[in-house]
């Protein structure tokens, strides 16, 4: 799956915008500042509803503009997707037809972003991975979305009955449903993982980056063995205290060591490289997983990675068939649909 066509108005410094990009290699390169990142944040807006670069909408909506949009045609079926956002909110478009699902999107324009912060997967804390995870597994597990979101509201009422401090008679009716949810979420985040550590050690094989030693993950559920019932059932007095669920998948962590030592003990260049390979790791599962292709967006890579490293990357990323966007500040010797960027103004070159 690809991209054949990309329309962005009103983001960021960015001219109109009108591309008709390749189905494999596309890169973007011009001077700092220019606006090639806010090309890749405009496709992530779309697919994901929200940028990787701020959490206010209006610092993307071009300065003396109202609104922004960006709308994308999928060259395998032709369908188009489009979104609008203002201050106000969004309004979403799937084929003509209104959409206010982010979720519709995501399925319909799988992505994965590799950018200078992604080493935040490996240093951050917990829920940057957890979020990682359950990502993955709404795009490969149909019905994923659906026990998470389960799980979510019988989490709100839990913790809301220990705040107004229930009778224990009400969070006995409540647990049962969040304890079949978290076991759910639970089981699948840990096969998740499974499959993932036997992805990322071919992804390691392929890249050959210079790591101390091979990366390993281990699913940490949350909670202490496999009764979270009579967990929950003891920890009552504690929670309520707290005033909030103290144990479960919403405090589990995926936990990534490096040669057996603990991520938080690798160099900030080390992080990098790991963030790089669990990303394009999730990216093979997504193709493995789902008859929709995904698009990889890959975000000043010559900055961030030395030339040993660049070269691999590289490498790896040419010998891909699906459809890859790259930004630099320079071109570089590969095969790829070259467009300059310039003032906002993105432009083929021939």
């Amino acid at each position: 799956m690809s991209l054949d066509r990309l329309s962005i108005r009103g983001v960021r410094n960015l001219e109109a915008v009108e591309l008709e990009p390749a189905d494999g290699m596309n890169w973007l390169f011009g001077p700092n500042g220019a606006g090639k990142t806010s090309v890749l944040e405009a496709i992530y807006l779309l697919a994901r509803g929200r940028s990787f670069r701020s959490t206010r909408v209006a610092r993307i909506i071009q300065y003396g503009s109202n609104q922004l949009s960006v709308v994308v045609r999928r060259s395998d079926t032709g369908k188009r997707l489009g979104v609008e956002r203002n201050a106000d909110g969004w309004r979403g478009r799937i084929d003509g037809r209104d959409s206010q699902r982010i979720s519709e999107f995501a399925a319909w324009l799988p992505l994965v972003l590799v950018e200078p912060g992604s080493h935040a997967l490996i240093e951050g804390g917990p829920e940057q991975r957890r979020r990682f995870v359950d990502w993955q597994l709404f795009h490969v597990e149909p019905d994923y979305l659906g026990t998470w979101q389960r799980f979510a509201r019988a989490l709100r009422q839990r913790n809301a009955a220990l705040k107004s401090v229930a009778p224990g008679a009400v969070l006995d009716a409540l647990e049962p449903l969040l304890i079949d949810r978290a076991e759910e979420m639970t089981r699948a985040r840990a096969l998740l993982a499974e499959r993932l550590q036997v992805t990322l050690g071919r992804i390691e094989e392929e890249l050959a980056f210079r790591l101390p030693g091979p990366l390993t993950l281990r699913y940490r559920p949350g909670y202490r063995g496999d009764d979270l019932a009579k967990l929950l059932r003891e920890g009552r007095s504690r929670d309520r205290e707290r005033g909030f669920t103290r144990l479960g998948p919403h405090r589990a962590d995926l936990e990534i060591r490096c040669n057996e030592q603990p991520s938080a003990e690798m160099s900030r260049g080390q992080q990098k490289l790991a963030a790089v390979a669990l990303l394009l790791a999730q990216f093979r599962l997504l193709q493995e997983g789902q008859s929709l292709a995904p698009i990889l967006l890959v975000d000043d890579p010559v900055s961030e990675l030395d030339r040993p490293h660049l070269e691999r990357l590289l490498s790896w990323l040419c010998a891909r068939t699906t459809q890859c966007w790259v930004t630099s500040t320079e071109r570089v010797d590969v095969p790829a649909r070259w467009f300059h960027v310039e003032q906002g103004r993105v432009s083929p070159v021939i």
